[in-house]
């Protein structure tokens, strides 16, 4: 009998150190998950059979529910009425099978070996089966809510005012919304956790706009669209209408506060200036002298050319004062009882500048012109017809010219452009060491002319330029002649008497005579010149051939002609009372010039 017992002890003994070997990393006989037995399975492999058989969204509808859960707008909200559904594991359901595999895993596995064997015991005699719990996973229910926030976000609008034709239409603002998500997470947790029933209701939050009201801007709108600008000057009024008005004006936002804007109406500058700049073509003209002509037998004063004011509308100073007055009618409001007022408010004077010429016909009476103050004289005998022409061009730029005391006298400035289409005709002139053809030949027989009454009327020589060489046609006497080239050799005098100087020329082509003669008041003095002084005589070198294949062989031409060269000295004596108050000296350095002829190479056949 004891050898029995001792038998089935011993029998039992291996039997459970078996069973403890065989089972000691892997979970003990009679554990199951939800029926599924898992006994003799490691953690990894139960985890993983777990997965497979209730995993699938199949096995946690089974599980867990087998309707999609309803997604909605609040039916409160205007146009809220849209819906959506969603399974339980969109909305972030998930279960977590590691857990109840490792609970598992430690049934019949306990630091006491009493406690181990009394599970092991309690699990093959009864079973232990366990259960699973629901999991939510946020990251899961934030995909979804990213997908589902732009199907229902409305974003706020702002105020805004816009104009057509010349009505000023305002939009007010709206607020938007956005789905806010922490709220969401917590209604999405609690339904998928509680395995509830019922729609789930969609959390939002206000979205303020950036432009809340738009009433000022469109009374200032209206307000500068009230009436028609008139603009005035001068007697002339010009309309800028209501509908040119409303292409001007520019509705733009302005900080407000904080994290705010506000719309302000306005007019765009630069598109007003643009529109003034075709007023200012109509407006805008040079100041322009008087010329007058004197008339020595009557010492008669007649005007030949009238004065003009200058004026001048500069586009950007004008928009901005109608601008800044537009702008502060606006500021006032957009309407008037009296409309007559508005109109009267809405009138604003252009900011021309104006400029009176130097010689107005205004101040005719004051110029003191009522004698010959100074004559100059020159002879232009034997001159070419294209050379006659230019001189009498040239003279006529300067009929009735006045000089106001003080003023400097420039020939430059009234001859103008020496150029054919004013009237010039070719004729010889210095150019470089030539002597050529171009426009513009006898202009200089006018500015010495000029300068021999400048000279002889005691003026003040300003600038004046000498001729490279000697011309026939300027004496005598040597010494007084005047060259110009535009705009880098003038001639220029001073008027230092105490009235204004008229300059009257006369063209005597029967005696081939040129005269300047200048009225005024005559001073107090008179001038004389001494002989002209010649020295440093340098005689010209040998004429120089050059042949031309353009003339037929055997013909010479002359083009230039011989000069000796000198440096002659001129002197002036101002006297007054008799008595000699100032000497002058005019000097002048001719350079020789050689005689040039041209050789024919032509052969004719």
């Amino acid at each position: 009998m004891l050898y029995v017992i001792a038998s089935v002890l011993f029998s039992l003994l291996i039997l459970f150190g078996a069973y403890e070997f065989i089972y000691r990393d892997r979970i003990i006989l009679g554990v199951s998950v939800q029926g599924q037995s898992v006994s003799g399975m490691t953690r990894a492999q139960a985890s993983q059979f777990l997965q497979s058989k209730f995993g699938s969204p199949d096995a946690i509808r089974a599980r867990f529910g087998g309707e999609p859960i309803v997604v909605r707008e609040d039916d409160s909200r205007p146009g809220g009425k849209r819906v959506w559904r969603a399974w339980p594991w969109e909305l972030g359901l998930r279960t977590d099978f590691a857990p109840v595999a490792e609970q598992a895993a430690r049934l019949g596995h306990r630091d006491s070996w009493l406690d181990s064997l009394a599970e092991q015991a309690r699990c093959i005699w009864a079973d232990c089966d366990l259960g699973i719990d629901a999991q939510f996973d946020e990251h899961i229910a934030q995909a979804y809510l990213s997908w589902l926030a732009p199907q229902v976000a409305q974003p706020a609008r702002d105020a805004r005012v816009r104009i057509e034709g010349v009505r000023v239409i305002a939009t007010p603002a709206q607020n938007g919304r956005d789905l806010d998500g922490a709220v969401m997470l917590e209604r999405m947790r609690a339904r998928v956790l509680a395995n509830s029933r019922g729609d789930l209701v969609l959390a939002f939050r206000e979205t303020a706009p950036l432009v809340a009201n738009a009433d000022a801007a469109q009374a200032q709108a209206e307000a500068l669209l009230a009436a028609p600008v008139m603009l005035t000057f001068g007697g002339r009024t010009w309309a800028l209408d209501q509908a040119a008005l409303a292409a001007m004006i520019v509705i733009q936002p302005q900080p407000d506060t904080p994290g705010k804007l506000r719309l302000v109406a306005s007019i765009d500058r630069t598109q007003l200036s643009a529109y003034l700049k075709t007023m200012a073509r109509e407006i805008n003209q040079p100041a322009r002298d008087a010329r007058l002509r004197f008339d020595p037998t009557t010492s008669a004063l007649t005007p030949i050319v009238t004065s003009q004011y200058g004026q001048i509308l500069d586009p950007e100073a004008a928009a901005k004062q109608i601008e800044q007055q537009l702008m502060a009618r606006a500021a006032r409001g957009p309407g008037m009882a009296n409309p007559l007022e508005t109109i009267q408010a809405r009138t604003i004077g252009l900011p021309v500048s104006v400029t009176k010429p130097a010689i107005a016909l205004e101040d005719m009476a004051k110029f003191g012109i009522k004698e010959l103050v100074a004559q100059g004289v020159s002879n232009f005998r034997g001159s070419a017809a294209g050379r006659i022409q230019n001189i009498r061009t040239a003279t006529e730029q300067f009929d009735g010219i006045v000089v106001p005391p003080g003023g400097v006298f420039s020939f430059d400035q009234f001859l103008g452009d020496v150029v054919e289409a004013n009237g010039y005709d070719d004729a010889y002139i210095i150019f470089a060491d030539r002597t050529v053809l171009g426009p513009g030949g006898g202009v200089c027989q006018v500015s010495s002319t000029v300068f021999r009454a400048a000279f002889f009327g005691g003026l003040p020589i300003v600038e004046r330029w000498a001729h490279a060489y000697r011309v026939g046609y300027y004496e005598p006497p040597i010494g007084l002649d005047a060259t110009v080239f535009a705009p880098s050799v003038d001639f220029k005098f001073k008027n230092d008497t105490d009235a204004y100087l008229l300059i009257q020329p006369k063209l005597d082509l029967k005696n081939y005579t040129l005269t300047f003669s200048f009225y005024g008041t005559k001073p107090n003095r008179t001038v004389e010149m001494e002989e002209p002084i010649m020295e440093n005589v340098m005689p010209h070198g040998p004429a120089i051939y050059t042949d031309d294949p353009t003339l037929k062989k055997g013909v010479t031409k002359q083009v230039d002609f011989a000069h000796d060269g000198a440096d002659v000295t001129v002197w002036r004596k101002i006297l007054v009372n008799g008595q000699v108050v100032k000497r002058e000296k005019f000097f002048s350095r001719y350079e020789p010039w050689v005689a040039r002829y041209l050789v024919g190479t032509k052969v004719v056949k």
